[in-house]
């Protein structure tokens, strides 16, 4: 302390002040520590770390949060209303339109969520409910560097699905029907069942019929179909090979000219068949092309490419296994009668 000059007592006294209650030496090594942390940069990597950690943000209501979410996504193009209203609704009713966001919990979130005991529904409310907390986090309705209350809730264990499918027996039988009794749903059958198109790929979506598959895009002499409108997050412009069963079956269709059936199609003819008795299990044709294709093929990439799904989808959601001689069959399904010679050379001269 003798050696120590006017100057140095003062430094000292300042450093300490500066520290504000720290010890000098901690204080001292973990500034050291940051300086090799950061190259040196020290206060440009506080800075970023305040911008992305902030703890200003501004409390809204549930009732907001969810109104202005929907309003994001859709001006982004993501149907909000569709997607998400009737998901998020429910989570609005149970704690009530004025209760903050930043105040609803964890485990009041997991009370929410125990309502639901079908653990595919529970999934899919928690799921819409996690967007709507991550997009409140972005937008700074919640605080950023934290982790979600709603992620700390669990994700309930789904039983597999049942996954129902037709015999080659009971597709033929179905075929026919619709030929004979309704044919302006044949061709949606068809290529339900022969090329595994999704029902709103074939029909249209409840909000837009009118996008739906085109005979133009059907090549029935190089044996595929080009899907029209394809489902959005899947490939675009996918091409589906055609088998000669297929063509047989399409070319019974007439005026093969616009749409391939009118508006809601398959959702018509499925409601049609069942009332005629008709065994016809949900989304059987799609399940059936896609359990009949790798079957007669082995190979699960290819077919998930041609149904515009991944492979581990179609393991959990689509597939039956079956033997090759069951895919040959169902491939083989043939009508009864051909269409006249001159209606084959009239479309393969299209």
């Amino acid at each position: 302390m003798a050696d120590l000059t006017r100057n140095d007592r003062d430094e000292l006294q300042e450093a300490r002040k500066i520290a504000d209650g720290v010890p000098l030496v901690s204080a001292i090594q973990e500034w050291a520590k940051a300086k090799k942390l950061t190259a040196g940069q020290i206060i440009p990597a506080a800075e970023q770390w305040a911008r992305t950690n902030s703890v200003e943000f501004e409390s809204i209501d549930l009732r907001k949060a969810v109104d202005r979410f929907i309003t994001a996504k859709t001006k982004a193009g993501k149907q909000g209303e569709i997607t998400y209203r009737s998901r998020l609704e429910p989570l609005v009713s149970f704690f009530g339109a004025a209760v903050r966001l930043d105040e609803i919990t964890s485990r009041q979130l997991g009370a929410y969520l125990e309502q639901f005991q079908n653990a595919v529904t529970r999934n899919d409310m928690r799921k819409r409910a996690v967007a709507l907390f991550n997009w409140a986090q972005r937008s700074a309705y919640l605080p950023r560097g934290v982790q979600l209350e709603i992620e700390h809730t669990e994700r309930a264990k789904e039983q597999p699905t049942e996954i129902g499918i037709l015999t080659p027996a009971e597709f033929k039988s179905l075929l026919e029907w619709f030929r004979d009794v309704h044919p302006k749903y044949l061709g949606a059958v068809v290529l339900a069942g022969f090329c595994g198109i999704r029902i709103d790929e074939v029909q249209g979506k409840k909000q837009d019929r009118s996008k739906r598959q085109i005979w133009e895009d059907i090549d029935m002499k190089r044996k595929f179909v080009r899907v029209t409108t394809a489902k959005t997050n899947t490939p675009a412009w996918r091409l589906v090979p055609l088998c000669d069963a297929a063509i047989d079956w399409l070319m019974l269709c007439e005026n093969r000219e616009g749409s391939v059936c009118p508006a809601g199609g398959l959702e018509t003819a499925r409601i049609l068949a069942k009332r005629a008795g008709k065994k016809i299990p949900a989304n059987a044709f799609r399940h059936s092309f896609i359990s009949y294709q790798i079957a007669r093929t082995g190979d699960k990439a290819a077919t998930a490419t041609m149904a515009g799904n991944s492979v581990a989808e179609i393991d959990r959601r689509y597939r039956v296994p079956l033997t090759p001689e069951d895919g040959s069959a169902w491939f083989e399904i043939r009508p009864n009668e051909i269409a006249p010679v001159i209606k084959l050379k009239k479309r393969a001269n299209d």
